[in-house]
């Protein structure tokens, strides 16, 4: 079992100040190392021990593949809805606290991990910021978060795209997956295309109308002005682009398996 740790995590007047008026924000929850599940456990209950902040809806647990050659094992995850009056930057101090409480080591990104608490949003507030992005710019395609999501709140509408979770998952399941890199020199999308066609078969490589419904458009360029907010945005991902094109491939084909309630 995880051994629980007494709360030193920060206070709403340890930093910034709080909000005015509670504001509701999803937090997904992933690891795989050690006994997840107690260590979910005992996340909730540091968050829950925090007087700004009130745990809401649970999803059900899910086992999914891991992301990214480092990984490791599969990995359990799930979603928490939190309200809360602290602001969006000491939550996120407050959530990286608890990680680190919770024996989380920062040595390897998307390496394998006790815990990992990701602020999915903050109300409907848009934030693009070095250090805060919120909504996170994996939300729109990684099943691992929508599919737990769509469990408890399939009608939760993304700020920026104006889609619902549900609407989010669904646009992942058509098959074959069309998808547009919208600003990779055709040169280099030939070769992206050829090794990522054997991992993933069931991928459609589209040339144009990146703009349709059913394209799923993909960004890695940092300096294009594609302006579909809906776009799978691997800009901050790290690794070459057939690592980030591949950890989101992964991501969108891994059909979560939900094992238990919470």
């Amino acid at each position: 079992m995880t051994k629980f740790i007494p709360s030193n995590i920060p206070r709403a007047n340890d930093s910034a100040p709080a909000e005015s008026h509670p504001v509701p924000c999803w937090i997904s929850f992933g690891g795989n190392v050690g006994d997840v599940h107690a260590t979910f456990d005992a996340a909730l209950k540091l968050l829950g021990g925090q007087s700004q902040l009130q745990l809401g809806r649970r999803s059900g647990i899910y086992r999914t593949v891991p992301m990214g050659a480092q990984a490791g094992q599969s990995f359990l995850n799930s979603v928490c809805e939190l309200i809360t009056s602290l602001s969006p930057h000491v939550l996120l101090s407050v959530l990286q606290s608890v990680e680190n409480q919770l024996g989380r080591i920062r040595d390897v990104r998307w390496g394998p991990r006790t815990l990992d608490l990701d602020l999915l949003n903050y109300g409907q507030q848009i934030i693009d910021e070095p250090d805060l992005v919120v909504p996170h710019p994996a939300l729109t395609y990684r099943r691992f978060v929508l599919d737990p999501l769509v469990e408890v709140d399939a009608h939760w509408l993304h700020p920026a795209c104006s889609l619902s979770a549900a609407e989010l998952l669904g646009r992942l399941e058509h098959r074959p997956l069309r998808v547009a890199l919208v600003d990779v020199p055709r040169s280099q999308v030939e070769q992206l295309t050829r090794p990522l066609a054997l991992k993933f078969p069931d991928l459609q490589w589209i040339d144009d109308s990146p703009q349709s419904a059913e394209v799923l458009p993909i960004q890695l360029n940092s300096s294009s002005s594609f302006s579909r907010r809906a776009v799978v945005d691997l800009r901050r991902s790290p690794g070459d682009p057939l690592e980030q094109l591949t950890a989101a491939f992964t991501s969108i084909f891994d059909r979560p398996q939900r094992i238990s309630a919470w």
